[in-house]
């Protein structure tokens, strides 16, 4: 990944910034649940960012949005600071950007299925994060692309897996991710996640169901790439769920 695209950015900035873009501008249809819906009730505001109830109390978003309440269908629900857990591969420390924590009150929303196998490229992706408007149409370096928009709210798209298998590394973060691609000729709604977009999720079907497979934290574009803007090629990561599948298990469905 590395070599395709030099510039890796984790999507934090200001709330009120632009998140996901969605080539086809399906304006207020892609602000709404999609059909069929993976689980849409399930995606709250942390801060702004977008922040994803897995089920028995416990959100999971990047960690570098980190810990705090949880607006959920309109509904503030309170972060518990010392429930906060980083999660980590394997046996070695915690390193991935990740965390889970736990909310109060509970909200009453169903536990959603973690996806137990890593994602294979060609793989149909749903994004949802917290999106804004598609801007105008923009070109730079002989490619092209959108500007982000002025609007922020809570916005689908879709993609397919390009990447697999990798790692993202950002500061003291290094996470087992995958990775979709921006292209001209993509999917029906084709996105491209953007800075303010950490958090957001990643739904893949399997068995007739959608799961949840990743968490998105960062973006690769083309070096000089002018900024607000999703080029063609552009890549959006995802943290790779199923790397934490057993640890997120224990958490959402104790024995």
């Amino acid at each position: 990944m590395q070599r395709l695209l030099a510039l890796v950015l984790l999507l934090l900035v200001a709330p009120a910034t632009c998140a996901l873009v969605v080539e086809s501008d399906a304006g207020e249809a892609s602000t709404r649940a999609p059909e069929p819906d993976p689980g849409w009730a399930n995606i709250g505001r942390r801060s702004g960012y977008p922040a994803i109830y897995l089920g028995n109390g416990w959100v999971i978003t990047a960690r570098h949005v980190g810990v705090g309440d949880v607006v959920l269908s309109g509904v503030t629900h309170h972060a518990l600071p010392e429930s906060a857990i980083r999660l980590g591969k394997g046996d070695g420390p915690p390193t991935a950007d990740l965390v889970v924590f736990r909310i109060e009150p509970s909200p009453d929303l169903p536990a959603l299925p973690i996806r137990p196998t890593p994602p294979e490229v060609g793989d149909r992706a749903l994004l949802i994060g917290a999106g804004c408007n598609r801007g105008e149409q923009t070109s730079w370096n002989g490619k092209t692309g959108w500007t982000w928009g002025p609007i922020s709210t809570l916005r689908w798209g879709t993609n397919q897996v390009a990447l697999v298998g990798i790692d993202v590394r950002a500061g003291d973060n290094v996470t087992p991710s995958f990775a979709v691609r921006f292209d001209p000729n993509g999917t029906r709604f084709e996105a491209q996640a953007a800075m303010g977009d950490s958090g957001g999720a990643v739904f893949i079907p399997r068995n007739g169901r959608y799961e949840l497979a990743g968490i998105l934290i960062a973006i690769a574009g083309f070096p000089g790439q002018p900024p607000n803007t999703a080029m063609y090629g552009n890549f959006s990561t995802a943290a790779d769920l199923s790397v934490f599948g057993p640890s997120l298990a224990a958490l959402v469905h104790p024995r």
